[in-house]
């Protein structure tokens, strides 16, 4: 007999806030008065008593205190009665007498009876876990097991394929010495507490396909290129292969205007800083080795060729996959938020800044991946003296004066630009039609001031993702750079944000964004725009490359309020890095 512990879990719900490490994956929603029952399985479970544990999010908080009550009951007998208040996390404890835990399925009942005097009592299911005695039988698949014997006599119903010991899941090791015959399979312990797995032919685990990744040259792909790359590179690009063949154009004219160009398969990555585990610090380990151990000058532009998702294990199944991952970080408004500018940093030091500017072109598709390609190029070609590249609009949101001060004085600063400003009034219809025909005749900057979210400006929804579709600005594409929130917000699984459908755009939209992927306010906000115009005003005209412009507006950001901080670390770069802009 050994103990065992059976954990159910399912991830249905994404809470970015919900503050339990890197899981932000929860299961079911209780509201008060309700109730919801789960499954759990104990084979050859034993007599004698067993322990649950649940791990509960608060998700409502009240002047009452407490504000959460759950009664647990385990096959119709009361095994916990808990009360507790605030929201977060709260884990339940609570012995199960013996008698009551079955060999086979259970139900476990979590009800809420919304008797605190709370306005609201809501919580969410994590996951539920029962440790208990078991016999060692293995009857196909794979069986986990705990114990601190100095042997173990497993009955199982096949030969064995494999025996570990799990105890460290980062460092399994391999049992050979063992002994199978008669339907046991026994091998000695050291008699400390371990944690060990069998499992038959059956059990063992199959990948779900093997692809081949023919279109990268695998001697470029290397470690050993990885760690020192022929040349060094001014610009790093981490792609996957499906866009190989829509990213070459723009590799093409970057090395033709004399820049290092190093196009990096994430799988090496993954495989030469993160011994093959799909990693994002990977990407900041490539970063950091390049602008150390790669031929100087070091690098000043990574792009990141490819769509992020919050969801990369593809919990909800949406259209808009985890293709070249994100950084997620924890932020005081949003909580877990995409934070591109992480991978440039040298260290998560309260002060550190960026070392190089990054940019992301956010497709899912390689036609999106060309469109991106396409606007860019068409961007830099276009004449660098066309009239429309001096001119800047701002738009402020009427919700706050605020909003209107700050986009007055960012226009202000614009000395290179012929700037107006429009502060949204009425139902925001005239601002709306004054903003489309503008960007169609072509506007160098086009600049947002005020309230947001994932696909809108405005309360009055004075431009929205709907609205994209109807620009026909072709070549005349605007840099496009947002003080609201969330417009940026391109790690959403199922939605697109305004930021990425602005880049997607074929036949118009934007070259490029510096936008929200959280919530911030606008007095930690302006530092970045005061950064950027000063920036746009320092370039005394000619060409400058717009990752050197936005990282010189980051440079400034670094030893400030925490409310800066994130500022700093969520406002992404759609577009690349490396886009010369003209005057």
């Amino acid at each position: 007999m050994v103990s065992a512990t059976v954990r159910v879990e399912e991830q249905r719900q994404y809470v970015p806030k919900v503050g339990v490490g890197d899981d932000r994956w929860l299961w079911q929603a209780l509201f008060a008065p309700g109730q919801t029952a789960v499954a759990v399985a104990t084979p050859y479970r034993v007599a004698g008593a067993a322990t649950l544990r649940l791990r509960i999010w608060g998700n409502s908080s009240a002047p009452a205190n407490p504000d959460h009550h759950l009664v647990v009951t385990l096959n119709d007998e009361p095994v916990a009665d808990e009360t507790w208040d605030g929201m977060g996390v709260h884990v339940i404890g609570a012995t199960v007498p013996a008698g009551v835990l079955k060999a086979g399925e259970n139900q476990l009942t979590l009800r809420a009876p919304g008797d605190t005097g709370a306005q609201a009592d809501a919580a969410l299911l994590d996951w539920a876990e029962i440790t208990y005695t078991r016999d060692l039988t293995l009857e196909g698949g794979d069986l986990t097991f705990d114990g601190a014997a100095t042997g173990y006599a497993v009955r199982v119903d096949d030969r064995p394929a494999a025996l570990w010991d799990i105890t460290n899941p980062a460092q399994p090791v391999a049992l050979v010495d063992y002994q199978a015959e008669g339907g046991t399979l026994s091998f000695a312990a050291d008699g400390t507490p371990r944690r060990f797995i069998v499992a038959t032919a059956a059990g063992l685990r199959k990948p779900a396909a093997l692809t081949p990744v023919a279109d990268f040259d695998p001697s470029a792909n290397s470690p050993q290129t990885l760690r020192a790359w022929p040349g060094g590179a001014d610009e790093i690009i981490v792609t996957v292969p499906q866009f190989r063949d829509a990213l070459q154009p723009l590799v093409d004219a970057r090395q033709a205007a004399g820049l290092r160009v190093a196009v990096v398969d994430l799988t090496a990555v993954y495989d030469t800083f993160a011994h093959g585990r799909a990693d994002p610090a990977a990407i900041r380990a490539l970063v950091q080795q390049a602008r150390t151990y790669w031929a100087s000058p070091a690098p000043r532009y990574l792009l990141l060729a490819g769509d992020a998702s919050y969801d990369p294990r593809d919990h909800l199944a949406g259209p808009e996959r985890d293709l070249v991952p994100t950084r997620l970080i924890d932020t005081a408004f949003t909580g877990w938020t995409a934070s591109d500018v992480w991978y440039a940093l040298p260290d998560d030091s309260p002060a550190a800044v960026p070392a190089l500017a990054v940019g992301r072109f956010p497709a899912q598709t390689p036609a999106q991946m060309a469109a991106m390609v396409a606007k860019t190029l068409a961007y830099e070609r276009a004449d660098p003296a066309a009239p429309w590249r001096d001119t800047a609009l701002i738009l402020a949101d009427n919700d706050d004066p605020g909003f209107a001060a700050a986009a007055e004085a960012f226009a202000a600063a614009l000395r290179a630009y012929q700037a107006r400003v429009i502060t949204v009034a009425g139902d925001g219809s005239e601002v709306r039609a004054d903003l489309l025909r503008a960007f169609d005749a072509g506007i160098g900057l086009l600049g947002y001031f005020g309230h947001g979210s994932l696909n809108l400006w405005a309360q009055e929804r004075v431009f929205s993702v709907e609205d994209v579709a109807k620009l026909s600005n072709r070549d005349r594409l605007p840099l496009v750079f947002t003080l609201t929130c969330l417009s940026g917000f391109f790690e959403h699984p199922t939605t697109p944000s305004l930021g990425e459908i602005l880049l997607r755009a074929e036949g118009g939209g934007a070259v490029a964004a510096l936008v929200p992927s959280s919530a911030a306010v606008l007095s930690d906000q302006r530092l970045l725009a005061e950064g950027l115009a000063r920036a746009l005003a320092d370039r005394q005209g000619g060409r400058v490359t717009l990752g050197d412009l936005v990282h010189q507006a980051q440079t400034g950001l670094g030893d400030q309020s925490p409310g800066v901080r994130e500022v700093l670390l969520t406002f992404n770069l759609l577009g690349d890095p490396a886009l010369t802009i003209a005057h």
